[in-house]
C-alpha cells in the first residue's frame, strides 16, 4: 500500500494544517465512528466523567437550527481560523437538503457559514419519496444522507450529495473548505461509472454508508434506494483522487446478479493501517456470490493504491440463506480491533463474526475458516454496530458494546484473541424498532470516566431519547433526556445515527431539523423523582404486579405545585398509580405515588411516569418497565420435513402436538403459516377448545407444492394472551416422470467408428411441466458415448422426448457409462454398453 495513508497511523488529530493547530484534550472528529478503525470511541475526553454526568449538572444546553432531518453524523474540529470571524471549536452538519454548517461548538448562535450544494448547481434536493420504490413512507429529501470525511492534512472536507438534475436523482462529490464552504478544486463532480457490465445508475441508488480516506482515496459506497428489488441496483464501491476529484476506482459487489447493496445503517468501511478498506455487502437476487463477480453477504478488502483492486474476502457460508432471506451482512459495518490483525462486526442474523485481515479465508460452507462466529444478541438485528472500548487489563481490560434491535445493551470482553461468549454486563432497558446507536467516550482507561452514550426511539411517537450509562457497569444508568423532558428532550430521533462526544459536550443529530447540544452547567430541578428507573419484572399476562413506590421530594425554597401525574411511552394503558401527593409538596417534604403493572398482553411494557409541576419548574419522570409473561406451552417437534413431494399432490399428514405446560387452560387464538411460501402448507388440528392443564392438542399439516423446488415457512400458534410458539415446516415439490428403458446394449462396434444409434425416452408421468436441466454421462467410459435429443429444457405434461445414443469405442474392449438425466431436481440414471473391435 501507498504511505499515504500516514494521517491514518499517526492518529489524524496529530497532523499539522494552517488552520487546525496543536492541541491535547480536544482530537477533532474528522468521520463517523472517531476513527479510521470505527471504534466509536473518544478516549481523549477530560471533561465528562460518572460523577458529573447525572440529572442535577448535566442537560441540554442549547440547539443548532438546520434546514432538513440530519442522517449525516456531526464532525468537529478545533481551533478552526474562519475568514473574518476568528478561530473557533467547529462543528459541521450536513442535511437532507443539501446543505452543510459550521457551527461554533462550544456557543452555538448563527452558523458561522454554510452552504447548499444543490444551490450550486441551479437545482434542489430530490423528494425520497418521488424516487423510492414501492414505499410511501420515507419523509422529507434525498441530500445528505452519509456522513462526510474531513482530511487534517488539507482542511477539505468530502461530502456527497444527491441532487435533482433534468427530473432525475443525481450524486456528486463535493470538496469543501472547512474554513469557508469555498471549493478550492472545482465545482462538485458526477458520479457516474461502470464495472464487469454494470452501470451506475443514480436512480436506484442511495449513499448510506459514510465517507473514508484511504492515502489519496475518498472512497464511497452505494446500495438500494429503499425497498430492495431484483434486477433494479446493484452494489457498488467507488474510489476518488483526494486532490483531483478524479475516479481512481470503481467496484461492482454483484455485476452479473442484482443486489449487494454496502449501507452498514451509515457505518463507514473500515482502514487499516496499511491503507487497506473494509466493507460488508449485503444480499443479492440470483447468484449472490460466485468468488469471481458477485459477492453478496460478505466481508470485502480493497487496495486503493491498485485502483481498488479486491485483495481478499470473507463470505459467509449461509450466504444463499442470507440472501433468500434478507438478512444483509451489511446492516452493519466492520470495526478492525486495535493492537490486533482482527476485524470484527455482523449483521441482521446477529452473528458476530471475527476475521483476521492478514487472511479472511474467502467462502467455506460451515465457516470453520473464521477466528469466532458467536450469536451475540440472540438472533436479533445488529444495526449501529458495536463500539470498542481500548481499555488496558490493569484497568479491567477491553469492551465491546452492542445494542440490537428490539434487544437489550451488552457487553462482551475481549481476551486479545476471541470475544467472550456471553456478555459480562446487560442493560436493563430495551430498545425497540432500530435499536441503540452507541458512542463511548473515556480519558483513556481512567476509573470513572468511561460513559457510554446512546440513542434509542420511544416507538409510538419516534420521540429520540439520549442516554448515558456507566461503562463499566451499563447496568447503571446515570442520565436520560426524558428524566426532565421539558429541559433536555431533544424530538424526532435522527435514525441509524449516534451522538458525538467530545471536549465535554454532546452533539445529537437530529430529524427534528436540529442538532441538540447537552453539556454541563444547567439549572438544577427544585424537586426530585427517584428512583428514575423503576423495573417491574416479569408480570403474568392480564394479572398485576404489586405496587411500586415512586417518591417525589420538594428539594427547592417553595412549594412545588403537582398540576398532574400521568403516564406517557409505548404502554401507558397498561400502568396505573395511586398517590398521596395533593397539589402541592411542601419545602423539605416528600409524597408517594404507587404504581402498578397489569400487562395486558405477552412482551415487553415501558412507560414514563410523569410527574408535572407548576410554576415553571417543568416534569421530572421515572421511566417504567416489565414484562408480561405468558402461559408456558410448546410445539414438538419443531421441525417438519416433508422430504420429496409430487407437485399439486397432497402429502402424507404430519402431527405437530401443542403442550399446555401452564398451571391454567390455554386457549389458542390462531394458528397460521407465514414465511417464503405459506400457501403450500395446509392444516387441521383439534385445538378448538382451551387446552386443559397439562394436555395437548394436535395440529395435522399436509404439504402440497405448487412448485418443483425447496419450499419452507413457519407454523405460527398464537394463545389468548398473545404468546406465539413457532414450527418449521418444509418440502421439495417434484416432477416424477420415466426413462426408459434400463439399458442400452450396443453389441460389437468397429473402434473409432460409429453405432447406429438407440434411444431412451423421457416420459413425464407427474402434472407439472418437467424442466430438463441436465443431460450427461459419468461411469467408467463416458467419452465413448454421444448424445443428441429432442427433450428441450421442458416437457409438457403427459408428453415424451427422446434422447439418441451412439457408441463410438476408440480402443478394442468392453466399455460402459451412466446417462444421467436430471428434470425438475429428480435425477434418474441408466446404463449404455458396448464392445469396441
Amino acid at each position: 500500500m501507498s504511505s499515504g495513508s500516514t494521517w491514518i497511523r499517526a492518529f489524524a488529530w496529530l497532523a499539522a494544517s494552517v488552520a487546525i493547530s496543536a492541541y491535547a484534550a480536544a482530537p477533532p472528529v474528522l468521520q463517523r465512528g472517531y476513527d479510521a478503525n470505527v471504534s466509536g470511541a473518544n478516549l481523549v475526553e477530560t471533561v465528562l466523567n460518572t460523577s458529573n454526568v447525572g440529572p442535577n449538572t448535566f442537560g441540554l444546553l442549547f440547539n443548532l437550527p438546520v434546514d432538513e432531518r440530519i442522517f449525516a453524523q456531526p464532525l468537529y474540529v478545533p481551533n478552526v481560523a474562519i475568514p473574518g470571524q476568528g478561530t473557533h471549536n467547529v462543528l459541521y452538519a450536513a442535511t437532507m437538503n443539501d446543505s452543510v454548517y459550521a457551527f461554533d461548538a462550544d456557543a452555538g448562535g448563527a452558523a458561522l457559514w454554510s452552504i447548499n450544494l444543490a444551490g450550486l448547481f441551479g437545482t434542489s434536493a430530490p423528494v425520497w419519496n418521488n424516487f423510492a420504490i414501492n414505499s410511501v413512507t420515507v419523509k422529507g429529501n434525498l441530500g445528505i444522507l452519509s456522513t462526510p470525511v474531513i482530511d487534517p492534512a488539507t482542511n477539505i472536507m468530502y461530502v456527497v450529495a444527491c441532487t435533482l438534475e433534468n427530473g432525475t436523482m443525481a450524486y456528486r462529490l463535493y470538496a469543501l473548505d472547512i474554513t469557508s464552504g469555498a471549493e478550492p478544486y472545482g465545482p462538485g463532480v458526477l458520479i457516474t461509472g461502470t464495472y464487469g457490465g454494470a452501470t451506475f445508475d443514480a436512480r436506484y441508488m442511495i449513499q448510506r454508508a459514510s465517507l473514508v480516506l484511504s492515502g489519496n482515496a475518498v472512497v464511497l459506497a452505494f446500495s438500494s434506494i429503499q425497498n430492495e428489488e431484483a434486477g433494479n441496483y446493484v452494489g457498488f464501491v467507488m474510489a476518488y483522487n483526494k486532490l483531483t476529484l478524479q475516479q481512481s476506482g470503481i467496484f461492482a459487489t454483484t455485476p452479473t446478479t442484482s443486489g449487494g447493496g454496502v449501507w452498514q445503517s451509515g457505518r463507514p468501511p473500515a482502514v487499516d493501517s496499511a491503507g487497506y478498506v473494509y466493507l460488508f455487502t449485503g444480499n443479492a437476487f440470483g447468484n449472490g456470490y460466485d468468488g469471481v463477480n458477485n459477492f453478496s453477504e460478505s466481508v470485502l478488502k480493497f487496495d486503493t493504491s491498485q485502483g481498488l483492486k479486491l485483495v481478499d474476502w470473507f463470505t459467509a457460508g449461509n450466504w444463499s440463506v442470507l440472501d433468500t432471506r434478507d438478512q444483509d451482512l451489511s446492516s452493519s459495518g466492520p470495526i478492525l480491533i486495535p493492537g490486533t490483525t482482527l476485524l470484527a462486526g455482523g449483521g441482521k442474523t446477529g452473528n458476530l463474526y471475527v476475521l483476521n485481515t492478514t487472511s479472511l479465508g474467502k467462502w467455506v460452507a460451515n465457516d470453520s475458516q473464521v477466528v469466532q462466529k458467536e450469536n451475540i444478541t440472540s438472533g436479533l438485528q445488529i444495526h449501529g454496530g458495536p463500539v470498542y472500548w481500548n481499555r488496558s487489563a490493569v484497568n479491567g481490560g477491553p469492551l465491546m458494546y452492542d445494542w440490537a434491535v428490539a434487544d437489550v445493551l451488552r457487553a462482551f470482553p475481549f481476551n486479545g484473541s476471541t470475544f467472550a461468549t456471553s456478555p459480562s454486563a446487560v442493560g436493563t432497558n430495551n430498545a425497540m424498532a432500530f435499536g441503540g446507536m452507541l458512542a463511548l467516550s473515556a480519558n483513556a482507561g481512567q476509573q470513572g470516566s468511561g460513559l457510554l452514550w446512546a440513542t434509542t426511539v420511544i416507538t409510538n411517537t419516534g420521540t429520540g431519547v439520549l442516554h448515558a450509562y456507566d461503562a463499566n457497569n451499563i447496568r447503571t444508568e446515570l442520565w436520560n433526556s426524558m428524566m426532565s423532558p421539558t429541559r433536555d428532550g431533544y424530538g424526532a430521533l435522527g435514525k441509524w445515527v449516534p451522538p458525538v462526544v467530545v471536549n465535554g459536550k454532546v452533539y445529537v443529530p437530529t430529524f427534528s431539523n436540529r442538532v441538540a447540544v447537552y453539556g454541563l452547567g444547567v439549572a438544577p430541578p427544585t424537586f426530585t423523582v427517584t428512583p428514575t428507573l423503576l423495573p417491574f419484572g416479569n408480570v403474568s399476562a392480564n394479572g398485576s404486579s404489586t405496587a411500586q413506590a415512586v417518591t417525589v421530594t420538594n428539594t427547592g425554597s417553595a412549594a412545588v405545585p403537582i398540576t398532574s401525574i400521568t403516564f406517557s411511552g409505548a404502554n401507558p394503558a397498561q400502568f396505573s398509580q395511586t398517590n398521596n401527593c395533593g397539589t402541592s409538596v411542601a419545602i423539605g417534604s416528600a409524597c408517594t405515588i404507587n404504581v402498578v403493572l397489569t400487562p395486558a398482553g405477552v412482551g415487553s411494557q415501558t412507560a414514563w411516569l410523569n410527574v408535572n409541576a407548576g410554576s415553571g419548574l417543568g416534569t421530572k419522570t421515572s421511566a417504567l418497565s416489565g414484562t408480561g409473561v405468558p402461559p408456558v406451552f410448546s410445539l414438538s417437534p419443531t421441525s417438519v420435513a416433508f422430504g420429496n413431494v409430487q407437485t399439486g399432490s397432497p402429502s402424507a399428514q404430519q402431527l405437530v402436538t401443542v403442550n399446555n405446560g401452564s398451571g391454567a387452560p390455554l386457549p389458542i387464538t390462531s394458528i397460521t403459516f407465514t414465511g417464503a411460501v405459506p400457501s403450500a402448507f395446509s392444516q387441521t388440528n383439534t385445538c378448538g377448545t382451551p387446552i386443559p392443564t397439562g394436555s395437548t392438542c394436535t395440529i395435522g399439516i399436509v404439504f402440497t407444492p405448487t412448485l418443483a423446488a425447496y419450499e419452507w415457512a413457519t407454523l405460527n400458534v398464537s394463545s389468548g394472551s398473545g404468546a406465539t410458539e413457532n414450527a418449521t415446516v418444509n418440502g421439495t415439490g417434484i416432477v416424477t416422470y420415466t426413462l426408459t428403458p434400463a439399458t442400452l446394449a450396443f453389441g460389437t462396434t468397429k473402434a473409432n467408428t460409429s453405432s447406429a444409434p438407440q434411444s431412451f425416452t423421457v416420459t413425464n408421468t407427474g402434472n407439472a411441466a418437467l424442466s430438463v436441466t441436465s443431460i450427461s454421462f459419468a461411469g467408467a467410459n463416458p467419452t465413448e458415448f454421444s448424445y443428441t435429443t429432442t427433450c428441450g429444457q421442458s416437457v409438457a405434461v403427459g408428453s415424451a422426448c427422446t434422447i439418441s445414443v451412439v457408441f463410438t469405442p476408440t480402443s478394442i474392449g468392453y466399455a460402459w457409462a451412466k446417462l444421467k438425466v436430471t428434470g425438475s431436481r429428480v435425477t434418474q440414471t441408466t446404463l449404455v454398453n458396448g464392445t469396441g473391435n
